[in-house]
């Protein structure tokens, strides 16, 4: 049977939570890895004991963020590891691993009761040797080889837009004013045009800026780091514009402007070096 068979429909929502804070679309797919196991509290800090160090933003919110963009792709690519006998699944956790270099594996094992979610999250293991230590109360310890374990994700980044791309600036003005506002205070709005547009095209020509980041359906976007108050690239950066193919399918277009800590958890789960993005941290 497949896996697909015993995954619950998406369960949960988000809705707008304020003007500075991400609304649905900006965020990633929280569903999927909750559908599919019970996590119990504090799963997180237990990841977080296994991986190399790394800043994840306070509580860990970053690297919860990273874990669900990834499971989602897991999902969407096939990748779990699932045991012949539905036991047990295996999920490589993005690209992360331990301080030295041994991938990271989210290990779940089969929920015995009636109601969903069907597996439960046990913790986060390595397969030294390729050896997993399976059991479940009451039972003797089974030693399972995984000869293949599931790999990272791919990350099917689109072309750079060869076109400079448009922003809406009505609906951006509408939704995103008060983010912008208190980034740029005491401005009318044809000086927030202009400002932005300028920053917008000098962060187009200097495409090396431009960092690919995930969208909540598991696509992908461009963001491109929009300096106003810096004239400094390593600097953080006042807005993050995400790029988008447009509704019509013809160029592509800029639909709002994000603070960079909200776009920072999508561009680092689809990129296993943090480096470009460090600065986006800032603001949190």
């Amino acid at each position: 049977m497949a896996l697909m068979d015993h995954f619950p429909s998406n369960i949960g929502s988000f809705g707008k939570q304020g003007t500075n804070r991400p609304d649905r679309d900006e965020e990633p797919d929280y569903d999927a890895l909750s559908g599919f196991a019970h996590l119990g509290r504090g799963w997180v800090d237990g990841l977080l004991d296994r991986i190399a160090p790394e800043v994840w933003g306070p509580d860990t919110k970053w690297l919860e963020a990273y874990c669900h963009a990834n499971f989602n792709l897991a999902m969407r690519q096939d990748l779990l590891h699932v045991d012949t006998q539905m036991r047990f699944a295996l999920w490589r956790v993005g690209s992360l691993s331990t301080a030295d270099g041994r991938p990271i594996y989210g290990y779940f094992v089969r929920n015995a009761g009636i109601t969903p979610p069907p597996y439960f999250l046990v913790g986060f293991i390595t397969l030294d040797d390729g050896i997993l230590r399976y059991q479940v109360p009451g039972a003797v310890c089974e030693l399972i080889r995984i000869d293949s374990p599931p790999v990272s994700p791919a990350h099917f980044v689109p072309p750079f837009p060869p076109l400079l791309p448009s922003t809406m600036w009505q609906h951006v003005l509408e939704t995103r004013r008060d983010r912008i506002a208190a980034r740029l205070p005491k401005l009318p709005d044809y000086s927030f045009r202009y400002l932005i547009t300028g920053a917008v095209g000098a962060s187009y020509r200097a495409r090396s800026r431009a960092v690919p980041g995930l969208r909540r359906d598991g696509t992908y976007q461009w963001f491109l780091p929009i300096h106003i108050t810096s004239a400094s690239p390593n600097d953080t950066p006042d807005f993050i514009a995400p790029v988008t193919i447009a509704d019509d399918g013809q160029g592509h277009v800029i639909r709002t402007l994000l603070e960079p800590h909200m776009a920072y958890p999508l561009a680092r789960a689809a990129d296993a070096d943090d480096g470009r993005i460090r600065t986006w941290r800032a603001g949190t």
